[in-house]
């Protein structure tokens, strides 16, 4: 049995795709959704229609992640709070693509699943811990081994980190397949992972997929999400073509220009001209290509 392990789709619908033909040409029929489907890239409907597609004709392990929470949360208080701008722009341009049965699936969706079946190696999965969507388990820290010894199988599949790895201790492991819509490696490859099932239990097999990068860049220019939320999704452009990711130190340098100015900061309300400020300060444009830094005489 090989079960596919996808996380931190986060809208990169192109990407999304790849795996999935990659899959289908190994001829796997199991997959893992460990949640953040959507939000920060602009294809959400076409990733949603992807994601009912697995659910409908293959075995699905699903489970919901942090950014499914947001649009739940959002909905529960009223639809307030997120407005147009790089603070939540994208945020609420992923809610308004969502339909009713988007949001349903998500209500529906467990944190946490176990599949251990009589006399067959089980597993488990979630978004970021078995306990909460927004944990982070990195491995070889004191909270990732703590919740490894917790775990009643032998194996743990979890995302959110999007920093794709494999950790053992005392006989256990975690898994995580890393971002594939956001991945953080050196040639930007959509980044998944395959678990073997063997007469020894699991085994993972780490997996990096090139796929159209300049067709999900396209995409941001022609589905409005860069009028939503400029900054933002400049940042996500950058990690996009680069695979690094600036989006914290520019929220961070964002919030401090603004309070250095003004005397106050609150999220989201942060307005534009500091958020520019911020990406000038780390090279970016709004494109999310490098500016040329200049040359030290």
């Amino acid at each position: 049995m090989d079960i596919a392990v996808f996380g931190d789709i986060h809208g990169n619908d192109i990407a999304f795709q790849a795996c999935v033909d990659y899959c289908m040409g190994k001829g796997i029929t199991n997959y893992a959704l460990l949640g953040d489907f959507i939000s920060d890239c602009p294809g959400v409907k076409k990733t949603m229609e992807l994601i009912y597609v697995l659910r409908q004709y293959f075995n699905c392990f699903t489970v919901r992640g942090n950014r499914e929470e947001y649009m739940l949360n959002y909905k529960k208080a009223g639809e307030n709070g997120w407005m147009k701008g790089s603070g939540s722009g994208s945020l609420l341009y992923t809610y308004e693509q969502l339909t009713e049965k988007d949001l349903k699936l998500f209500e529906e969706l467990p944190i946490y699943g176990i599949w251990n079946p009589k006399g067959v190696s089980g597993f488990e999965y979630c978004h970021g811990s078995p306990t909460g969507v927004s944990d982070l388990l990195f491995g070889d820290k004191r909270n990732t081994k703590r919740t490894l010894n917790k775990i009643k199988t032998n194996v743990l599949l979890h995302a959110h980190t999007h920093v794709q790895e494999s950790f053992l201790y005392r006989g256990k492991r975690a898994v995580n397949p890393g971002a594939l819509g956001l991945p953080r490696n050196k040639n930007c490859y959509a980044e998944f992972a395959i678990i073997h099932s063997g007469k020894s239990g699991w085994e993972e097999e780490l997996v990096q997929v090139k796929y159209d990068r300049h067709a999900i860049l396209k995409e941001f220019t022609t589905s409005g999400l860069m009028e939503f939320a400029p900054a933002w999704a400049a940042v996500t452009m950058h990690t996009i073509r680069t695979g690094v990711d600036l989006s914290e130190a520019i929220l961070l340098q964002a919030m401090k220009l603004c309070e250095e100015d003004r005397g106050i900061v609150r999220w989201p309300t942060i307005p534009e001209q500091y958020w520019a400020e911020a990406l000038k300060e780390n090279y970016l444009d709004l494109s999310g290509k490098d500016i040329p830094r200049p040359k030290n005489n």
